[in-house]
This record gives structure tokens, C-alpha cells and sequence, in this order.
């Protein structure tokens, strides 16, 4: 009787260890079955994508083109209050810019990449050499509420309220010849009318460019250059003079 009763007991256990083992067994086939088809999804996915961007180019990176930045409306005429040379260095384009990053850090412009601090676009030397400063679509600091301009600056000291005295304390005629030819490429180049080539002077309350600058004889030429070439003159412009703010 015992005997009948643990064989029983035996097969009922062994029942129970085989539904588990079956149970199991179909739990492992259906997890392979859904890894199966999770990979097939993500693979079929994958290939769909490389399909369907295999020929689509990539967008070139934006790029800045030449015209792409606001023509400069007027030219603003300075001098550098200085004399050629001073401590037996030579006061020019790199000069300023040495300057300028030591007394005004706050100038410092990136354009395109590098970083400016002289103030002006061109500066003029007593031998007539015109070298460059800023691009001229870089935003100078020379001039308050007119920096969109094209700032020209002549090296020498021009007022006679001028502390310190020094060569050249007139233009030389070099300076006048080349500052007028320059004046004239870029009012060419740019359209810009003789009405809006000023000094310093009429933007704000200063000397500069210096009573000794002649600004009525290169205004004068320029003038005259307008009248020869009519072509350069622009239809409609924005005179700088609407723009002047009041002196303070």
C-alpha cells in the first residue's frame, strides 16, 4: 500500500517537473521567436534608410559669398593726430593696430575669422603709400553712429591745437593725391556719392582731421570727378547728413 502511494506520489511530481520543463521550453522558442523578429525589423530599417539616403547629397555648409554684406554708404575722412614716427617707430596700418588693441581693447572686431582692432579701413602715408586696415565691409570704429562707413586716416598732426607738434603738421601732396584717388576707386566701387564723403569733423565734435587738412581742395576734385563720370552716381542714396546726431 505505501509502496502504490509513493509510486503515485512519484509520477504526480514527475507530471508536474514535465509541464514546467514544457512550459519553459516554449517560453525559450517564443523569446527567440521575438529576438528573431526584433533583429529582421531593425535590419530591414536600417537598409530602408541607407536606401533611401544613398543618392540624397548633403547640403553644402553655409557660406558667406562676396555681396553678401551691406556696401559701405559714405567715406569718413581722419587724421592719426601724430607724427610719422615716434621713438624711432614708424607710425603706420600696423602701428595703429598695435595702438588701438592697447588703448581701446574694446575696438577688437572678428571679421571673417580675424580679429581687427585698428580702427580705420585705409591709412594714408606721408609718402603717398595707402595701406590697408579693415576690410571695408567690416564694421569700423572710428566715427560714432556712422562706423558703416569707410574710415580713410591720414597720418600726420593737422590742427595746431595739438599738443605735440610733429612731421608731417601739413598733408603732403603725396597724401592729398592719394587720399583723392582712393576716395574716388571707392565711390566707383561702391556708388557712393560725393555728398557723403565728410571729416571726422562733421559727424562730431572734434578737429579731425585738423584745420590744416584740405578738405575743400580733395572735396572740390571730388566733384569734379562726379561731374566726368556720371555713371557712378547712384540713383537714390540715404544722405549722411540725415543721419548726423547732435553735437555734444
Amino acid at each position: 500500500m505505501r509502496r502504490a502511494a509513493k509510486r503515485a506520489t512519484q509520477r504526480v511530481e514527475q507530471s508536474v517537473l514535465n509541464k514546467k520543463n514544457r512550459r519553459r521550453q516554449r517560453q525559450r522558442r517564443l523569446l527567440l521567436v521575438l529576438i528573431g523578429l526584433s533583429v529582421a525589423i531593425v535590419a530591414a530599417c536600417v537598409i530602408g534608410y541607407i536606401r533611401l539616403h544613398r543618392n540624397v547629397r548633403k547640403p553644402a555648409p553655409a557660406m558667406i559669398v562676396p555681396g553678401a554684406y551691406a556696401d559701405p554708404p559714405g567715406i569718413i575722412l581722419h587724421s592719426s593726430d601724430s607724427p610719422s614716427s615716434y621713438g624711432g617707430v614708424v607710425i603706420n596700418a600696423a602701428a595703429l593696430e598695435r595702438i588701438h588693441a592697447h588703448d581701446h581693447p574694446e575696438w577688437a572686431t572678428e571679421f571673417e575669422g580675424k580679429v581687427y582692432h585698428i580702427g580705420y579701413h585705409y591709412v594714408i602715408l606721408p609718402n603717398g603709400e595707402v595701406e590697408r586696415g579693415r576690410p571695408d565691409h567690416c564694421k569700423g570704429c572710428h566715427a560714432p553712429h556712422f562706423n558703416d562707413c569707410i574710415g580713410i586716416c591720414m597720418i600726420g598732426c593737422f590742427d595746431p591745437d595739438i599738443r605735440y607738434q610733429g612731421w608731417p603738421t601739413v598733408p603732403t601732396d603725396a597724401q592729398v593725391k592719394a587720399t583723392t584717388k582712393l576716395c574716388e576707386e571707392l565711390m566707383t566701387k561702391y556708388r557712393i556719392p560725393v555728398e557723403n564723403v565728410l571729416r571726422h569733423y562733421d559727424t562730431k565734435r572734434t578737429w579731425c582731421p585738423g584745420r590744416r587738412y584740405p578738405f575743400k581742395k580733395i572735396k572740390k576734385d571730388l566733384i569734379e570727378f562726379t561731374v566726368a563720370h556720371p555713371e557712378i552716381r547712384p540713383a537714390k542714396f540715404v544722405s549722411l547728413k540725415t543721419l548726423l546726431f547732435k553735437r555734444d
